[in-house]
């Protein structure tokens, strides 16, 4: 006789939606979204202290006082009605340095079996009905412009169940949760050795959790949790959503400098020095921050960079990078030739105007207009031929 299949398990859920935009989509766009409700202020503030603290535990306190990122609180939007759906989004922008930015939307809805298919809908972008689909075309007037996706969109989903254990859970909803990491919409099966590759791929040091990355998204779950009266903003999960967030900045900066490049390289030598000392201070999230990051982010970090395409993005930039710096040095040596050009070419006229000024002197004892005409016509003259000269030399 078969036993019954476990039980499926109710979750306290919340989703955070991260939609990274490029400095250029930024630009021009300063008006903050229509139909918002201001958020609770207590909400706001908790929201960038804890943030905040966790990012100076991460990435210390240097990083923090260069105050790389701005943290503001945009406002709260409501949501249609659905079957188990939140109500409401609470929307937060954080914005590097470079102008990259990243809309983070808060989603909690009430607790609930643990319904994958329910909630991938919800994420999927290509679906013009779904809740994510609905959020971007909100923000969407003030981040990329009409008809444009955001670089990224990457759905962080946070899970906690109070009355099993990580195992029963993984054992009752192991396939489903792998299915919710993909957003995969199809009603097929995963094989069970795929579902076991990705389930083994957790990274979370804590017992009874689960931390997950892939491309299309990422997942935070806790059994017999202890910080779930924290939600939607439960402690444990800071750590993932920080270096989640730099993930996605750094993409949305690197895709920046391509799309620059891809523009060509223009403008004075000052300007393409300017270009570069953006694009070394850009990049301090990718060779800096981010390889520094805390021991139990950093698996995170280094899945993040490969399935995010990041490392792929550095090296197409580092190429551009090394091209640009031989376009400056090679402009700087042009100059450099023509400084001498100039230099050698004003001596040698001056010198060789001296020495006729001296034999005119001589010759034309009485007549100053014959030496001055002398010096003159010699000192052009030799300029005209010493100018030639080095001219034909530079060609060659």
């Amino acid at each position: 006789m078969n036993s019954a299949p476990p039980p499926v398990p109710i979750v306290q859920s919340a989703f955070v939606l991260l939609f990274a935009v490029t400095p250029d989509a930024m630009t021009g766009h300063t008006a903050m979204p229509t139909g918002l409700q201001a958020l609770p202020e207590a909400l706001a503030e908790s929201y960038r202290s804890r943030l905040d603290a966790m990012q100076q535990r991460l990435l210390g306190e240097p990083y923090l006082l260069a105050r790389r990122l701005t943290r503001s609180a945009v406002g709260r939007l409501p949501l249609p009605d659905g079957q188990g759906a939140p109500s409401y989004a609470d929307i937060h922008l954080v914005i590097h340095k470079s102008g990259a930015a990243v809309w983070e939307v808060w989603l909690q809805p009430p607790p609930q079996a643990l319904d994958v298919a329910h909630w991938v809908a919800w994420l999927d972008m290509d679906d013009p009905t779904s809740l994510a689909r609905y959020i971007w075309r909100t923000l969407r007037p003030t981040s990329a412009g009409q008809g444009n996706d955001p670089e990224m969109m990457l759905p962080l989903a946070v899970l906690r169940c109070a009355t099993c254990t990580l195992d029963e859970l993984l054992d009752s909803s192991g396939h489903a949760l792998v299915k919710l990491l993909h957003r995969d919409v199809s009603g097929e099966r995963f094989k069970a050795s795929f579902v076991q590759q990705e389930l083994n791929a957790d990274f979370c040091r804590r017992e009874h959790g689960l931390s997950l990355v892939a491309r299309n998204g990422a997942l935070d779950v806790h059994a017999q949790a202890t910080d779930a009266d924290d939600a939607p903003l439960p402690h444990n999960t800071l750590p993932l959503l920080v270096t989640l967030e730099l993930l996605c900045l750094e993409r949305a900066v690197l895709r920046s400098f391509l799309n620059r490049f891809s523009q060509g390289v223009y403008g004075t030598t000052e300007d393409l020095v300017q270009l570069r000392r953006d694009i070394f201070d850009g990049l301090e999230e990718y060779y800096g921050t981010l390889a520094k990051t805390h021991g139990y982010t950093a698996e995170a970090t280094a899945l993040g960079e490969v399935l995010f395409g990041i490392n792929d993005l550095f090296d197409s930039v580092a190429e551009r990078l090394e091209a640009l710096t031989f376009e400056i040095t090679t402009r700087n040596q042009k100059t450099v030739n023509q400084l001498g050009f100039w230099l050698t070419t004003s001596f040698g006229a001056i010198e060789t105007g001296f020495v006729a000024s001296s034999i005119a002197t001589w010759y034309y004892t009485d007549n100053l207009a014959a030496v001055l005409g002398w010096t003159i016509g010699v000192t052009l003259a030799t300029t005209l031929l010493i100018a030639g000269l080095l001219r034909w030399r530079l060609k060659r």
